[in-house]
């Protein structure tokens, strides 16, 4: 009796049939482990009451895969990591200005939002990365231009300047090189590498906040919330990419992982209860301080 599978091999471009002659515990875990990988195809060659089985298994661990759920997981968590500013912005356009509100962190989220919508439609079965970070890309941009109608004519010049560059000439040139000179591999990796790059930036900030709340032993300025949702976030994405073995995506993540991690012990260590209302009233400058490791 055997089970014969087919994973399509992509620098190939051909599908591979794996056999197993003989089927018992082992083997259903290695399909089951094989189907985590979305480039196996189909399996054929049922014919008896045991094999129906299994081949049932890997038709319901298709349904609820582990990378279904945590990419699922990650939309959750980081959509909610897109939505935290938006408390910020409404407050800008009640006051009708800026006021000490920085651009760069929203103008380099928006590009880091392009580069993973690139990435997640150049790499096959991603779609879960390029559908999160494109409503994210979306909220960036109307963020950025709710600061570029309220801002100050020196500080709407820079912020224009800013995003013309890193928005809209860099993002256009990536993708047309990258379209024009590269193969499909060589675009994943491109395109992943930059991702990687801005995702590291955006969450290296909590260094400094973490810094200060180690100096003030306060953690006025760094609100729970946002510690625990970078925590969650950060592990649901780490799992994704350990399940798809996607280190483009597991090492930004990871990091953030680990930042989120340490927060919540410093936040365990310094948190009095009289700083539960002055945290909440700075849970908008705990979100600026976040957004940018190249803001000091």
């Amino acid at each position: 009796m055997s089970i014969v599978y087919a994973i399509k091999d992509q620098k190939a471009d051909r599908e591979v049939d794996i056999s197993l002659t003989s089927v018992d515990q082992s083997d259903i875990f290695i399909l089951f482990h094989h189907h985590l990988d979305p480039t196996i195809t189909h399996c054929i060659e049922v014919s008896s009451p045991k094999q129906s089985s299994i081949v049932s298994l890997i038709f319901f661990s298709n349904m609820v895969s582990l990378i279904t759920i945590f990419g699922l997981l990650g939309n959750i968590t980081t959509g909610l990591v897109y939505l935290a500013p938006a408390k910020t912005f409404w407050y800008i356009m009640q006051r009708r200005s800026t006021e000490e509100f920085d651009c760069l962190p929203y103008v380099v989220k928006l590009l880091n939002g392009y580069m993973w919508v690139y990435y997640g439609i150049v790499k096959p079965n991603s779609i879960l990365v390029a559908t999160i970070n494109g409503f994210g890309a979306v909220l960036e941009l109307v963020y950025v231009t709710i600061f570029l109608i309220f801002a100050p004519p020196r500080t709407r010049a820079i912020t224009a300047t800013l995003f013309g560059v890193l928005d809209v000439v860099f993002p256009i040139g990536a993708v047309l090189v990258t379209q024009i000179f590269c193969n499909r591999e060589m675009q994943i990796d491109v395109s992943g590498f930059l991702s990687l790059l801005f995702s590291v930036a955006t969450y290296g900030s909590p260094l400094s906040i973490m810094k200060t709340v180690v100096s003030t032993k306060s953690v006025e300025y760094m609100p729970f919330l946002l510690s625990f949702i970078l925590f969650i976030n950060g592990l649901t994405w780490t799992v994704y990419a350990v399940l798809t073995n996607d280190w483009f995506i597991g090492i930004p993540n990871g990091s953030g992982f680990v930042l989120g991690t340490t927060q919540l012990v410093l936040y365990a260590i310094y948190w009095k209860p009289k700083q539960s209302k002055t945290t909440s009233d700075h849970v908008d400058d705990g979100w600026q301080h976040e957004s940018l490791m190249l803001k000091n």
